[in-house]
Formats: C-alpha cells, structure tokens, sequence
C-alpha cells in the first residue's frame, strides 16, 4: 500500500489559479474564495506559493485586477483577514542565486524578492489605512490592533536594513543598495506618521486633510492619543530625518523625503521644528564622496540636492509653513542656496575648477571576489587589492611568535560582522576550489611547494546517504587517506606533520557543590559591577580591574586549587547599564529551567533539584540586592518579575500546544493565556511586595505605584498586602491611592480591590472607614 504524497508547489500554484478563474466568471463568490486561498498561502513555506499569493492580494488590493468591482466595506473585511497572511509573508527568504547578482549589479534592483517585497509594502499600506481606521471606529479590537501593530513594526524594523536583500560587506555599500525599496518603506512610515498624529492644517486650508489622530475618540481604549504623538514623532526625528545626517549624499531618498515633508508643513506643525532645522543644516560643501560614486556622479548629487533643498524651502516660505523662529534663518539659506546655483548655472559643472571631495573611508574589502582566481593559500586567503604590495609580503620572514600575535590582536580590533563576512568569502572560494575541475590535484601546490587542496576532491566526494550518519562517514575518510599512505609509503611526509598548537582542554565535571561555588563567584561579580559606576561599552580589562579594587584585597583568582582562573573573566564584550540584570534573569529563568518547577513534582531527580537550587540562588541575590536599596533598584525588580513571568507563560504555552498535538481537540489560544500557571513569578512576586511594602516611607508613592502598574499580573494575595497600608496612619493614603490607580489603570483587578475597599468600608477604625466610603463613591 503506497502512502500519497503531497501536491507539489507547481500544483498547489495551478489549484489557485483555477480557483482565481473561477471567481470571474461567479464575482459574487469572490470574498468566499479569498478567504479560502489565505489559509493555504499561510501553511506553506514554498517561495512559489508566496510569491503567487503576494500577487493575488496585489492584484484585490491595490490594482483591482481580481474581484471586480469591491465595495470599501468588502476592502475592509479582507484587508481584517488578510493581516495573519501579510504578517507570515513579511519574511520571505531570499534566493541565493539572485542575492548574489543584486550585490554584484547596485543597478539591478528589480529581483524577483525585491519586487515581492515591494507588493507587499503597497499591500501593507492599504491595509494598514483599512484596518486603523476600523479600530479607530470600533473600540475594543484587541486582538486586531494587536497584529496590526505587528506589522507596522515589521515593516518600521526593516526600514534601516537591506531587507530582502542580506547585509554585504560594509555600511556604505549597503546606504546605497536597494533604492527602490527603501522608497516604498519610506512612504509607508509617513503614512503611519500620518495616521499617529494630530492634524493642525497651517496656511491655507485643505479641502480634504485625510484621516489622522484628529479623527480618533479622544477617549479610545487602543489607540493613545500621547503614546501614537510619541512614537510618530521619534519615528520621524529617528528614522525619516536620518537621511540628512548621513556623511555622504544620497539624492533619490533625500529628494524623497523631501517631497513627504512638503505635507507635514502643511499639516503637522509639531514636527516642523525638528524638519527645518534638519534641513537648514544640511551642506553638501561638508559630505564625503562615497567609494560607489565616480567625481562626476558626486558633483551631479550635490547639484541636485542642493537645488531640491531650495526648491523645498522656497515652497514652504512663500505658502506661509515657515514658523516665525526659522524664517531669517531660512531666507538665508535660500539666499545662499540660489548664489550658489546661479554660479553653476553660468560654467560646465565637469569644466570647474573645483577641489576634490574628501572620500569616505572604505569599510569593506578591496577583493570581495567568492571566485578563486589560482588554487593556492595567496587567492583563498588575499581581500586586499591584487595590485597591492602587501601581497607579496612574505610572512616566513617574521618568527611564528611575533605573528600569532599580530594575528590575535587583528581579531580583537575586527568587527564581528567583518570578521564573519570575511570568513563567508573564504569559504565560498574554498568551495569553489573543490568545485573546480581545470587542474589536477598534484598541481595544487602553496608557493613553498607543500600541498596546499590535497585530497579535497576526495572530501569533495564522500556522500551521505540517508542513514550513514557522521562517524561513518569519518570512517570512509580514515580508511582513504590510510590507502594513499599504503600507495605512496612516503613515511617521512607522513612525520613532517605538525600537531595543531592549539586545542581546547576537555571539559572537567564538577560536583553539585564545586557548582554552587563557581556559580556563587559568577553571581557575586555581576552584583559588583551591578553597584560600580561604569561608563556605557566598557571593555573587559577595565571590568576586572574594577572587579579586583572590589575585593577588598582577596582575589578570588588566586586560589587555583578551587577555581580556574578563567571563571572569573567577564564573558561580555562591553558593560551597559542593564547588562548584568539582563544575563542574571535569563540565567535563572531560561538556562536553569527543570520541568519539575513548573509541574511542582515531589519526587524530583538529582539533576531537576539541582538546576532548581542554582536558579533559587540567582532569585535570592536578585532579592536581596532589591531590599538593599528598594528606591534607586525597583526598575531591576520589574526587570526581573518580568522575565520570570514570561518565561513561564512560553514554557507553559509550548507545552500545552506540543500536548495537543497528539490529542483531537486543539486548545484555544485565549483560554490557554489565561489558564497557565505561574508559581514561580507568584511566590517572588508576593515576596517582593511585602518586603517593600515594609520598607515604604510616607514619600515613595511613585516607586510603589511605578512597580504595581509594570507587574505583569497580580492576584488577590498581592492585593491583600497593600490592604495593610490603609491601616498604617502614615501610609495609609499611599494604600487607599494604590486602589484608585489599580481600580483606574489595571480592569483584571478591578472587582478585586473594590472588595477590598468594601471590606476596609465596614472597618472598626472610623477614619479607614470613611476614606474607603470615598473611593467607593468615586467608582
């Protein structure tokens, strides 16, 4: 009995099509089928199938091809479907094959993904309108705003980066690829600047200023009137404003930009400070060259930019959208602006005598060839230029212990995005020497005449086959290379071998106390830092130094029969502020993990008891480091409590699902969040709170209402605990105010503390009693 397989991409792809058909012959079906594609859009990981499905949306959405003649409201409803779909297809991995033929050609932008990607901002950008404004005019949309905010910050992230298009070789190179991309993200973030932001029309009036922040509720549940103001303006200031601030000229994007900018003039003033004062500063006499653009393609950018900055600004001047405080400023700019194009106007712009830029400083590799140009070390090795004379410098000259240093201080200072980068293109030529099949193997020879490929053609064609695992494939390589030794019996080449000089030392096992103590020592050293002053990006030397004056004058390193000396490095490459908090959580939380927490199993193992016990010392440091000082460390507990709780939401949620699988019902992903338990984050969540609670004075009613609104989640024992402010003559407002903000601020716990206040409203103490009366009245 044979097992059906799956259809193929080309038949999945054939399917759609006949089902697209058959929509324009029965129009009236059209949302039905629609819906019934997405689905299958979703549930394959084919390049195929995606590319067919970003075309259709394309084609319903934007151009109109499919579907007839759609109402707004049949928009809207697909556009709401159509979000799942669109938030899976932002990632569409791209083909190797093209990604190196648009690094290779800056002018060939039109690739397969690219222009994939560029439907899908198009599509993004509709849908994005369609759905705000539906969420804007249905308040409580939870779950759309959700994942509509998902895909705004999909597209946002990828604004800065080459996306479909992977990183190359440097930063300059990567500003100036994939234009056409860039362009169509730029105009999806001013629409979304748009959107998030009120509109106050400057000038004459609009006759229709399109929908805007101004149009939403002001009492909206979702969308936040200060959060939406704040996150247009820094993606204005951050990301759309960057452009002017870059050391080269970039003409397509600014000229762009510029043309955006024109309508926030005109319709959002709060943001036109922060524009023409990027503008205003802006000299093109101060940019650099870059390395991708010839002295005549460098002198065309800057005339160009400057005569769209000008243009730019004397639109603004004469249709009144300078503010007072800028226009002498701008006038002046104007004036210089036009001198300057008059002065070209009258010579050859190529003819000038003019000074050379100053070039940027190139960042990437003279020699980024993946092909190999001769099969020796040189040609694998070499990213210098082939004319350079560095080339023919010989290294035999230099003693093996003075350039394995040099080597080792080489890497410390490379970047690891350059170091990896240089290392992907050695390994694409070493390939390609395998590949090659012009010379034959007793020609590969170094310049020194050892063998520099041989045997690789043998590596080369070892196969896998399917249930040959590792070992056996080492085996087969073994027993070849002893058969050469046999057929050359060159015994004396065989004892020139050298032994590698350098190998990791096996790893030695400790017992469950020696890993106490170690993990004591990694504990005590993070809080060290944690209470040290250190500036952003310190290195690592200057973190130990610090560390040692710590110590009291007891360095831990010293005692070799306990500890090695390596266990009390640092392992990070710069110290930022919450660097510490950030390992330690993740540590306790995730590295340590045992079942046997989440499920509280009595009879646990060895091992489970264990990883419990190391997490519990982290958690009581954690703890303990808080109570020191609970006003200048809330926000390392909130850190804390944050990750305990959602690590054992997504521990929890994984196991259930995985569960379900082997079941015929699937769970509902709503009562699946609601329905996980988390005792961990509960029992030092309730420790926490009554500690501070403690050590609260009359005057910390920011850091304790600061802690219970960044909790992730409170339960009726936490709540209990602040009913014993209320109590307190000194703090009771601090308790009675906690209710109100909780009561206002947090829904889940609403009922809760109303019980509460009730309970505190029947009190014996008359003055609890009436206070708690007065809330109650107010609710």
């Amino acid at each position: 009995m044979s097992i059906a397989q799956p259809p193929t991409p080309q038949v999945i792809v054939s399917q759609l099509e006949e089902a697209k058909k058959l929509t324009v012959s029965k129009p009236e079906i059209f949302t039905k089928i629609y819906k019934q594609i997405l689905p299958i859009i979703n549930n394959n990981q084919s390049n195929l199938i995606k590319k067919w499905g970003i075309d259709f949306i394309h084609g319903t959405l934007i151009t109109g091809q499919n579907g007839g003649n759609l109402t707004i409201n049949d928009k809207v409803d697909l556009a709401i479907d159509s979000l799942d779909t669109l938030i899976f297809l932002m990632n569409i991995p791209i083909n190797i094959q093209q990604q190196q033929q648009i690094t290779n050609n800056l002018d060939h932008q039109q690739g397969h993904d690219v222009i994939s990607f560029k439907n899908l901002i198009d599509i993004s950008l509709v849908v994005y309108k369609l759905v705000f404004k539906y969420i804007a005019e249905n308040d409580g949309s939870v779950q759309l705003w959700t994942k509509l905010t998902e895909l705004k910050n999909s597209l946002v992230n990828k604004f800065n980066t080459n996306y479909p298009l992977e990183n190359s070789d440097n930063v300059e190179h990567d500003l100036i690829r994939n234009i056409a991309t860039k362009l169509e993200l730029l105009k999806f973030l001013m629409t979304v600047i748009d959107y998030q932001s009120k509109t106050q029309i400057v000038g004459e009036p609009i006759e229709n200023p399109g929908f805007s922040l101004s149009n939403v509720p002001a009492n909206h549940t979702l969308i936040s009137y200060q959060n939406m103001e704040y996150e247009s303006s820094a993606l204005f200031n951050n990301l759309i404003l960057k452009v002017f601030s870059l050391d080269i000229m970039i003409p397509q994007l600014i000229s762009a930009t510029l043309n955006h900018c024109v309508i926030v003039l005109k319709k959002k003033p709060q943001l036109a400070p922060s524009l023409l004062k990027a503008v205003e500063s802006y000299d093109s006499e101060t940019k650099l060259q870059s390395n991708y653009q010839s002295l005549e393609q460098f002198r065309l950018s800057k005339k160009y930019v400057d005569r769209s900055i000008r243009i730019f600004l004397s639109h603004a001047k004469r249709c009144g959208l300078v503010p007072n405080q800028f226009k002498d400023s701008i006038d002046a700019k104007i004036a210089y602006l036009t001198d300057q194009g008059n002065e070209i106007k009258k010579k050859n712009l190529f003819t000038l005598d003019l000074p050379r830029p100053n070039k940027r400083k190139f960042e990437g590799f003279y020699n980024p060839s993946k092909k190999i140009k001769s099969l020796d070390y040189k040609s694998l090795y070499t990213l210098l230029d082939p004319s350079n004379g560095l080339n023919q410098f010989d290294f035999k000259t230099i003693p093996p212990q003075f350039y394995s240093k040099m080597v080792i201080n080489a890497l410390k200072k490379a970047s690891v995005p350059k170091l990896t980068k240089a290392l992907e293109i050695v390994g694409e030529r070493y390939k390609d020497a395998l590949s090659n099949p012009q010379v034959p193997n007793k020609k590969l020879k170094s310049e020194s005449g050892t063998p520099a490929f041989d045997n690789l053609k043998n590596e080369a064609n070892v196969k896998t086959e399917p249930g040959i695992d590792s070992n056996q494939d080492l085996k087969i390589k073994k027993e070849e290379d002893e058969d050469d030794e046999d057929q050359d019996g060159d015994d004396e080449d065989a004892e020139d071998v050298e032994e590698p000089f350098f190998t990791l030392p096996p790893a030695k096992d400790l017992s469950f106390e020696e890993k106490k103590e170690h993990f004591k020592i990694i504990i005590d050293n993070f809080f060290k830092l944690a209470k040290l002053d250190l500036p952003a990006n310190t290195n690592p030397v200057q973190i130990k130094q610090a560390i040692t004056k710590t110590s009291n004058g007891t360095d831990v390193t010293k005692n070799k029969d306990q500890f090695s000396n390596e266990l009390t490095d640092i392992a990070i490459k710069s110290f930022k502020k919450d660097t510490w908090v950030l390992l330690l959580t993740r540590l306790a939380t995730r590295g340590m993990r045992t079942n046997a927490e989440e499920d509280e199993i009595e009879d646990k193992s060895p091992d489970d008891q264990a990883n419990e016990d190391l997490s519990n010392m982290i958690r009581d440091s954690l703890f303990n480091y808080f109570i020191e000082n609970i006003h200048s460390r809330v926000d390392v507990v909130i850190e804390w409590l944050n990750e305990e709780w959602f690590s054992e939401q997504a521990f929890q949620q994984d196991r259930i699902l995985s569960k379900s699988d082997n079941s015929e019902t699937q769970p509902n992903s709503k009562i699946l969040f609601q329905d996980v338990k988390t005792p961990v984050y509960y029992k030092w969540a309730n420790k926490v709170l009554e500690a501070m609670i403690n050590y609260l004075e009359a005057n910390d009613r920011k850091i304790f209402l600061r802690l219970l609104s960044d909790l992730p989640i409170l339960n009726e024992e936490m709540l209990q605990k602040i009913k014993n402010l209320c109590f307190d003559p000194e703090r009771s407002s601090m308790g009675f105010l906690a209710f109100q903000f909780l009561i206002m601020y947090r829904p889940p716990v609403k009922e809760i503390c109303i019980n509460i206040l009730k309970e505190l409203s029947e009190s014996d103490q008359d003055d609890v009693k009436e206070e708690a009366k007065k809330k109650l009245a107010k609710v």
